[in-house]
């Protein structure tokens, strides 16, 4: 048992370290990158994965926002399971590089993946399985990812083929107080 509180306190100050490292290095021109597997998708805009220094790393996938899947006895939006399979196709048990920008209010690491050469974010919403996010500017990629929706909204794709189109951010305002 000690073992294992030991490892835990272990990982969580190597990734508060990554956090700060993150931290002081936003004004750097470039994001910093990093290799990691990828070993647990959450939905289809978060991921878990490792990093070559065995750091565990909670991400969110910057720029887009998906579906929300069903968890804490709500009902999720429609493509949210159809999101997380895809990014589970693109990624799971992968290496991929990792771009940094920082972190938001979960603590989670906001990040671009990259895999095979592909930008993962942009593959997403060019999919149809997440919409450019809205809540804050855009940081990084931005007329690719706008570029992607507008084509997945014009070949009604994923999310762009229902009737009444919810976005993701508006179901989680309508479903805080329920």
């Amino acid at each position: 048992m000690e073992y294992a509180m030991v490892r835990r306190m272990t990982i969580w100050l190597a990734a508060a370290h990554l956090v700060l490292l993150l931290a002081a290095t936003s004004q750097a021109a470039a994001p910093r990158s990093i290799l990691a597997t990828v070993e647990r998708v959450a939905d289809g805009d978060t991921l878990m994965a490792i990093s070559e220094n065995a750091t565990r790393l909670r991400i969110r996938l910057l720029g887009i926002d998906a579906p929300e899947i069903p968890h804490q006895g709500k009902p999720g939006q429609t493509y949210g399971v159809e999101a997380r399979q895809h990014l589970l196709r693109l990624v799971l048990n992968h290496v991929v590089r990792i771009e940094l920008f920082g972190s938001d209010a979960y603590r989670r690491l906001l990040a671009v993946i990259w895999h095979d050469g592909a930008n993962v974010n942009v593959e997403m919403v060019r999919g149809g399985f997440a919409e450019v996010y809205r809540g804050a500017r855009c940081q990084a990629y931005c007329r690719e990812l706008t570029d992607a929706e507008r084509r997945a909204q014009q070949e009604r794709a994923g999310i762009w083929a229902q009737e009444r189109y919810e976005s993701p951010a508006a179901y989680r305002r309508r479903n805080q107080t329920s």
